[in-house]
């Protein structure tokens, strides 16, 4: 099996200068990462591509319509492949929350994996919000296909095909224009990844 399985994380979004929760907020490409998702289309010209699949945020729409340019290639927006949802914490500073909400904040840092913030969802709900669609994606296509998400969407993807645990799920690296390339190994019979760009 050849298929290529390119997991892309969106292009930059401007959050000023604090970090963020920013989750399901719905924020444009910066002037950075709309470059940063035209060097991704000059990556990509040259690689045949069946479909591409696309979190529904103006921040993946937009790097995916960079990236196709004016290529024949479907595309198909997936509600499932939304960033984790922060609830309250959206758009909130990460200082605001460790002043205001303390306890909270700590216990996310304990147990990032199952700690809900008020109104959002965990990582462990994400995964398995995520996890169908992209096996699906996996079993209903036989080229190569690009999968353009968010970096948590893409942490559980990584987690759950490479066997870490969710509790270890910050330390996969996902910068702002990554990709990721997952492929069958044959010989171990399972799929691999590769970080490429």
């Amino acid at each position: 099996m050849d298929k290529r399985i390119y997991l892309i994380r969106h292009g930059k979004i401007d959050v000023g200068e604090e970090k963020r929760y920013i989750g399901i907020t719905d924020l444009p490409l910066s002037s950075e990462g709309i470059n940063q998702a035209g060097q991704l289309s000059e990556y990509f010209f040259h690689i045949s591509i069946e479909k591409v699949y696309v979190s529904p945020l103006i921040r993946c729409v937009q790097t995916s319509e960079i990236i196709v340019g004016s290529r024949n290639i479907e595309s198909v927006l997936l509600e499932e492949l939304k960033e984790i949802n922060m609830g309250d914490w959206e758009g909130k500073s990460f200082a605001y929350i460790k002043n205001r909400f303390p306890e909270q904040y700590e216990n996310r840092g304990k147990h990032i994996d199952t700690f809900i913030p008020p109104g959002g969802e965990s990582f462990y709900q994400l995964q398995q919000r995520v996890m169908p669609a992209f096996e699906s994606i996996i079993r209903s296509t036989v080229g190569n296909v690009l999968v353009i998400a968010h970096a948590g969407v893409n942490r559980v993807i990584l987690s759950n095909f490479l066997g870490l645990p969710l509790q270890e799920i910050l330390n996969v690296y996902q910068p702002y224009g990554c990709v990721n390339e997952l492929f069958w190994n044959q010989t171990y019979q399972r799929w691999q990844c590769k970080t490429v760009g």
